[in-house]
């Protein structure tokens, strides 16, 4: 009997024109690195440059805009687009075998001005309404559940809407990011609680091929305490958090602006969130899975021991070549 086992293959559009790349010819390596928080997401590939064509006028210029797939080829074909991307840096190796050429590109904005900086002020605005009127400035569509929380005044001191934005999701307790044209802006309760898209067991035939995973309490936090004193009202703002997950340890001290209780109370939960991410982390390298995304809540079953529950991929890494298909992850515990 003959296995028809899945081929690993990536299509690239580079300059809207398809580029016909396969692994084993002219495509040596792909790897496509996926982010959920703060960062850009890259992709990064290797090309066998037997004629030298690449480091001619076949070369790439810096801002070259370049699209792709990827996923598995034959009879149970799956399909993952993986982004739009912008050139940023290219290197080439060579001996007396040939040369390859290695391009690095990050994800291309809609809007050239993402990293542009810029001062404004947002007077009595919800949180939504600044997000949303930032966004409509670079023609991006808004995706997320954001918390209902109102302000007097928020401002964007010299900084990119890019720092801003994520200024304000690690303020106020979220997450965010830009995959193509959206804008992902989400509390981190709502995606930290959401079902798992994977089970992982340590037993025969599980795709999991190695993994890393370590648990720590040092320099963490059992509690969060905010204090401030309203320069308007001249009382005092007060709140606290605690992490359940942590026993003991210092209190996290915050003495920023908070301009109610309940602004002092999100405040404590979302530093204190933080600054326990680190509770636990850890690295699993597994058989490729194209549907393994950044963001994505994952479960470890009992064959984990201590180390079984809910764990959040915070970056998702996709390496394709003609010897096979890798995904690795890296998590953190929930």
């Amino acid at each position: 009997m003959v296995v028809d086992v899945p081929k690993p293959f990536v299509d690239l559009v580079i300059a809207g024109v398809s580029a016909e790349l396969t692994f084993g010819d002219t495509l040596k390596e792909f790897r496509y690195r996926d982010v959920h928080h703060g960062e850009a997401d890259e992709i990064t590939f290797t090309l066998v440059d037997r004629h030298g064509k690449w480091r001619g006028s076949w070369g790439f210029d810096e801002g070259t805009e370049i699209s792709g797939t990827m996923g598995y080829a034959g009879p149970r074909e799956l399909r993952v687009p993986c982004g739009r991307y912008a050139v940023g840096e290219t290197e080439i190796r060579g001996d007396s075998g040939g040369d390859l050429v290695v391009v690095h590109a990050q994800a291309a904005f809609t809007s050239k001005e993402l990293r542009t900086e810029r001062s404004d002020a947002y007077e009595k605005m919800s949180l939504a309404a600044v997000i949303s009127r930032g966004a409509d400035r670079h023609g991006l569509t808004v995706q997320g559940d954001i918390p209902d929380l109102s302000f007097e005044r928020l401002s964007q001191d010299k900084q990119s809407d890019l720092a801003f934005w994520t200024r304000l999701a690690e303020d106020w307790g979220c997450y965010f990011s830009i995959k193509g044209d959206t804008l992902v802006f989400t509390d981190r309760k709502t995606l930290e609680e959401a079902r798992p898209v994977r089970t992982f067991d340590l037993q025969n035939g599980a795709p999991v091929l190695n993994y890393r995973l370590s648990k720590s309490t040092h320099k963490l936090y059992p509690k969060a305490e905010a204090r401030y004193l309203n320069p308007k009202t001249k009382k005092m703002v007060t709140a606290t958090a605690q992490d359940p997950r942590v026993s003991s340890g210092d209190t996290l001290k915050i003495e920023e602006p908070a301009e109610t209780g309940a602004h002092a109370e999100r405040l404590c939960q979302a530093r204190l969130a933080r600054a326990n991410d680190n509770l636990g982390t850890g690295k699993i390298t597994m058989v490729g899975d194209p549907l393994m995304l950044a963001g994505q809540v994952i479960e470890l079953g009992n064959t984990f021991g201590r180390y079984a529950g809910r764990w959040l991929v915070v970056t998702a890494n996709h390496q394709l070549s003609a010897s096979g298909y890798t995904t690795s992850i890296d998590i953190k515990l929930i």
